[in-house]
């Protein structure tokens, strides 16, 4: 356990983020007087400011509870004259207790004192303000002690969405359906999924509650003059249930928004693939396809929890591809359980040998929804450097096979604290995962636990409504979500 003792300010959460880059989940306690009950205590770790006329100074010291010696280790972030901005404040607290753990523990974070989701939307923000690349990269390196290399991917990235993002219009949006089902349940996985299995009686009602939100928010929408950019069916797995059911949600979305520049649905596990299901999805015009392997390691795939192996996964690919899918996405997930380089090599390889348009690495995060987090999963790949040489073979193995990157995001407690991203081929970025990440666009909402975000530009700002998990629930109060969901909408339209 750590107990963290913050004197002369209350940024306590601040502080514990860059704490938790270093340490992970490892518990961490504030404490007001470091004196009280440190029984059980391995660090003990101090955050101080103090205002001195022309001075503001930032301390961080660490005390090893363990080793004996009660020596102090100490670092000093100064700043001239009095700080009062609370985001200078912040950003100062950070960088002095970054500065103290980097040299303590001898490691050193990719993305520096970075925690937020999306460094690509800073990138964006200084662009506009006329930023040039030597200045943003120096504005990375010297603001948020990111490393040169992660700056300039996340320039290179913005530069391929400017053009999706700039100007956007209110009456564009994107949309989000949700299929809540899965075959099983993968143990890294932290998004809402349910076993088809076991709740096969709720598919048909659950659809049909889909569809009426999806009727009803429409009719809305297009009484406003909105336009369909992107559609993106997401799960889960839609490709879970049956062909007649996905044929059902289709020609209801079809019903709407046939006229859209991008429809993607996930078809993420191979074995709920069929020829059926694939030539109902290429009938509705879906245009993006995203089949996901993880990995090509079998032993892997049954460690993770899917139910398929490799050969199925090709199977899957060449079976789109027969009925003419020509854009296809593939995920993968750096630092699996048990996979070292040459493992991860290896899918490497086999994915280029398929060349899908889209190929999207995440890098494994155990989140509390996990059932790696339920058993306490401890990977020593989560902190040693082998997921930062996966992801360096990653970029240079598919940038040698014509792709780059056009979409970047983080999450709390990655490996080697790196970041999820999309890689494409020329002129297949994936619309909705940039207009998603950037934030610059309303996108609606649909099903269980989906989230709407309507996009204020005149403010540059989101309101969100958040739809109910629970799928009884979710059925039960579908006219109240839905009512909810038009009347954020109306704040915009």
């Amino acid at each position: 356990m750590i107990i963290l003792e913050c004197i002369g300010h209350e940024y306590f959460n601040e502080v514990s983020d860059i704490i938790k880059l270093f340490y992970g989940k490892t518990k961490i306690s504030f404490h007001k007087n470091s004196d009280n009950n440190i029984q059980d205590t391995d660090l003990l770790l101090t955050s101080k400011i103090i205002f001195d006329e022309n001075l503001s100074s930032f301390t961080s010291s660490y005390l090893n509870l363990n080793d004996g010696n009660n020596k102090e280790i100490t670092y000093t972030y100064t700043k001239k004259n009095q700080i009062q901005d609370k985001k200078e404040i912040k950003i100062a607290l950070k960088i002095s207790m970054y500065k103290l753990l980097s040299d303590v523990t001898g490691k050193k974070i990719p993305w520096g004192i970075l925690t937020g989701i999306r460094p690509v939307k800073i990138v964006h923000q200084l662009i506009d303000k006329g930023m040039n690349d030597d200045e943003i990269l120096n504005y990375f390196q010297t603001q948020y002690y990111a490393d040169r290399d992660r700056a300039q991917l996340a320039i290179d990235v913005a530069k391929v969405q400017r053009k999706y993002i700039k100007n956007n219009d209110k009456n564009k949006i994107s949309f989000y359906i949700g299929i809540p089902f899965c075959p099983s349940r993968c143990n890294y996985c932290s998004f809402t999924s349910n076993s088809i299995v076991k709740n096969k009686d709720l598919v048909k009602p659950y659809i049909d509650s889909l569809i009426l939100e999806i009727k009803e928010v429409s009719k809305y929408l297009i009484s406003k003059g909105v336009k369909a950019q992107s559609i993106y069916i997401g799960g889960g797995t839609p490709t879970s249930i049956e062909t007649g059911e996905l044929e059902i949600l289709l020609n209801c979305i079809n019903e709407f928004w046939m006229d859209n520049e991008e429809f993607t649905c996930e078809a993420g596990r191979p074995d709920t693939i069929s020829i059926d299901k694939l030539k109902a999805l290429k009938e509705a015009g879906i245009t993006r396809l995203s089949i996901n392997p993880q990995t090509m390691d079998d032993s892997t795939l049954k460690r993770i929890g899917r139910k398929h192996n490799h050969s199925q996964i090709i199977e899957a690919f060449y079976l789109a591809r027969s009925l003419d899918f020509n854009n296809i996405n593939m995920d993968i997930i750096i630092g699996l359980p048990g996979e070292g380089l040459k493992e991860f090599e290896n899918t490497i390889d086999c994915i280029n040998k398929l060349n899908p348009e889209n190929v999207t690495v995440h890098t494994l995060a155990i989140k509390r929804a996990s059932i790696y987090n339920e058993i306490d999963f401890n990977n020593k790949q989560l902190h040693d450097n082998t997921a930062y040489k996966m992801m360096e073979l990653a970029r240079n193995n598919l940038e040698a096979n014509g792709y780059y990157p056009y979409y970047l995001y983080r999450q709390k407690y990655m490996a080697d604290n790196l970041e999820n991203i999309g890689y494409c081929m020329k002129g297949k970025e994936c619309i909705y995962n940039i207009q998603i990440m950037e934030e610059k666009q309303s996108i609606v909402a649909f099903g269980a636990d989906a989230v709407t975000k309507v996009y204020f530009s005149e403010e540059d700002r989101l309101e969100r409504q958040h739809n109910i998990k629970d799928l009884r629930l979710y059925i039960k109060n579908i006219d109240a979500q839905i009512d909810k969901k038009i009347r954020l909408l109306d704040e915009l339209y």
